[in-house]
């Protein structure tokens, strides 16, 4: 069994790669800490203690089904099911919908199949979900199958492969009118109610009476929409940060996400011990870093995370858009901004322009394989099932118009703190500016059909109180679709909150065993308490001095252990900056790091050369981050703004429990050291 980490880190990668490739960023893809250590499998009470095989006799292949070879030897049975690919249609051309079934472990019939969809669009459910859905359900699969199905138009389910916009050969707009002349009269038919009618296919095939669907982000689109139409077949739902609701335009759903930007950046900051020390008011901070920005773009030189250099114009759609809309990594980003800000209005832009040259992308670039993502279904299905504020019966050129006088319309204040302009721009506007030059030649089917009949099986709904891609507002209206609902928000959980807490996993596995989610008490607790910078010291006399260890022997003074406290920020930003990028990089003041991970004693080691976090200390040496969160490192460090020497920490980096202290000791101007510095 792969840890949760390893399982974690695997599917970070696969949507970071997909991410990485692709220059537009859905507000739904799911993004997951990477980290080293962390629980086990989630402690659910079972029927059945029955180890899961290694591999299984392949099922019989039921009638309808076109086998396919399993690429994974846990799974029983892969293939095709073929479907109609306009229903109204049912004779003409088809669509092969491809899944995977993982059996229960104990014997006797299942008593259902879990459906899994962590979300999109375009995204391939099986191939980069199969380990995570397998991990998360594990304590279920005694009695439970794992079905995975990759929808129309991803994955092994026809992908959809529009060349020009996979692969960002052409501007955006030709590419986008080019794909849907591709699709034709089909443009209309990858919308999530055909969904929901393909899943049903599946089920009926396999011959599965009742199925528990898990929909996370978008995939909570897919569960709604089958839930309001094939409720009966329902034995329970559970949705994460569901993107699903009914009747929110697109405009609204901006509003949703630009309202919750200063909650993140202000909770990610107060439950920090270094960040809530220095930034007493963090939502004024960040309107008077917008407000700033909004006069006075800021322009200059930096490094991404991988250490390339990059010029960079910090103007209010940047802002939004590259350094405050998409938490990186951790939140790492989020747990800079007020820092930046602060130092910005110091007169250091440096910190700024970083998150700036870190967080950017463009419109257009390649997605790479379209059966991993496919940009032509991203806008396909998400085109399709947004409710747009213009008529899809005209022309390009007056549906922007029409799209301009609905911004218009809205109070001044309507995406504060931001402006109006930079939401609806076509970058964060990503189901609204962008669909423009898509095509929709027939009504498509919707989420939620005209008087739908929503099931009343249990339904657990989860939601981060960090995430802003689809916040609490907007999934609480989803809630209220399901008449049976338990709605629970967690704590420091980002978007999926499965993929940030294992109190989100252990609800989630013992609603689907038991459904009742039991105590939920552990979501009112931040579990991981992520780091967050409270100032970037130009100097190292502008920093917050390290607390004596009362239980050591300490001889350095007030300023050496301000030298303390810049020496493990350069450390950190060095190993932050390893997470978001190559692990090769350069920090922010010079010098250079290289974190190597995966090793054979620890998840992460780097090394430090001539690094630089203020401008007069200088740090060389080595982190090591161990697979159980542990941290050991050993610096020495030197420049003006310090008597020179070394040091040794120890402590707990991004450790579920409560914050603790990083231990350091050593030796500065040949005094004997005995500090404290706070570990988030």
């Amino acid at each position: 069994m792969k840890s949760i980490g390893k399982l974690l880190l695997l599917l970070c990668v696969s949507v970071a790669l997909a991410q990485a490739q692709t220059p537009r960023h859905a507000p739904d893809i799911p993004t997951f800490p990477r980290t080293p250590g962390g629980p086990q499998i989630p402690h659910v009470q079972l029927r059945s203690q029955a180890p899961r095989a290694l591999a299984v006799a392949a099922l019989k292949t039921p009638a309808g089904v076109t086998p396919a070879a399993c690429l994974e030897p846990t799974a029983s049975l892969c293939g095709y099911i073929p479907v109609p690919l306009d229903r109204k249609h049912p004779n003409g051309a088809q669509i092969q919908i491809y899944f995977e079934l993982y059996p229960h472990t104990s014997g006797g019939p299942a008593e259902s199949a879990i459906l899994v969809n962590f979300g999109g669009p375009g995204l391939a459910t099986a191939a980069l979900e199969r380990d995570f859905a397998q991990f998360l359900f594990a304590p279920n699969l005694d009695v439970h199958d794992l079905l995975l199905i990759d929808n129309r138009g991803t994955g092994l389910s026809t992908a959809i492969d529009c060349e020009e916009l996979q692969h960002g050969t052409v501007g955006f707009a030709q590419s986008e009118i080019d794909c849907a002349a591709q699709l034709g009269a089909a443009a209309s038919r990858y919308a999530t109610g055909d969904v929901a009618e393909d899943v049903e296919a599946v089920r009926v095939v396999l011959g599965y009476d009742k199925v528990d669907y898990f929909g996370a982000s978008n995939g909570g689109a897919d569960a709604t929409a089958y839930a309001a139409r094939y409720g009966e077949h329902l034995r329970a739902v559970v949705l994460d940060a569901p993107f699903s609701t009914p009747g929110a335009n697109e405009l609204l759903r901006l509003h949703f996400r630009t309202h919750a930007d200063p909650r993140m950046v202000r909770l990610d900051c107060l439950r920090s011990f270094l960040c809530s020390a220095d930034q007493r008011d963090p939502d004024d901070t960040l309107e008077d870093l917008i407000e700033h920005i909004q006069r006075h773009p800021v322009e200059g030189d930096s490094h991404d995370a991988s250490g390339n250099p990059v010029h960079v114009r910090v103007d209010e759609d940047a802002l939004l858009n590259f350094v405050v809309t998409y938490p990186a990594g951790a939140f790492v980003n989020t747990g800079e901004i007020l820092a930046a800000a602060k130092a910005l209005k110091n007169g250091d832009p440096a910190p700024l322009l970083r998150l700036d040259a870190e967080g950017a992308f463009t419109l257009v670039g390649d997605s790479g394989d379209p059966t991993i993502n496919s940009a032509g279904d991203f806008y396909a299905n998400g085109c399709m099932d947004a409710i747009e504020p213009w008529d899809w019966s005209q022309p390009v050129s007056e549906r922007m118009e029409q799209y301009d006088d609905a911004v218009e319309d809205l109070p001044l204040d309507y995406y504060a703190p931001f402006s109006k302009a930079a939401p609806t721009g076509i970058l964060f506007s990503t189901l609204g500016r962008q669909c423009f030059w898509w095509q929709r030649p027939t009504p498509p089917s919707p989420i939620v059909p005209p008087h739908a009949n929503f099931t009343h099986a249990p339904t657990l709904v989860l939601d981060g109180d960090l995430d802003n891609r689809v916040p609490y507002e907007e999934t609480n209206e989803v809630a209220e679709l399901f008449p049976n609902n338990t709605n629970i928000i967690v704590a420091e959980a980002g978007h999926e909150t499965v993929g940030w807490t294992q109190c989100a996993r252990n609800l989630v596995a013992q609603f689907i065993e038991n459904l009742q989610p039991g105590d939920t008490s552990c979501a009112s607790t931040p579990e991981t308490v992520w780091p967050a910078v409270g100032r970037f010291p130009n100097l190292v006399e502008d920093a917050r001095p390290a607390k004596i260890d009362s239980s050591g022997t300490n001889q350095i003074r007030h300023a050496e252990r301000k030298t303390v406290s810049v020496a493990l920020a350069t450390a950190f930003d060095a190993l932050q900056r390893s997470l978001i990028g190559s692990g090769s990089g350069v920090g922010l003041r010079g010098g250079t790091f290289q974190t190597v991970f995966s090793g054979a004693t620890s998840f992460a080691t780097t090394t430090l050369t001539n690094c630089s976090f203020a401008t007069d200390l200088i740090v060389n040496g080595t982190l090591s981050w161990g697979y159980d969160n542990s941290i050991v490192a050993d610096f020495t460090v030197s420049g003006p703004g310090t008597a020179g020497g070394s040091l040794h920490v120890t402590g707990f980096w991004e450790n579920p429990g409560p914050v603790g202290n990083f231990s350091v000791t050593g030796t500065l101007g040949g005094k004997h050291v005995a500090v404290l510095v706070p570990e988030a």
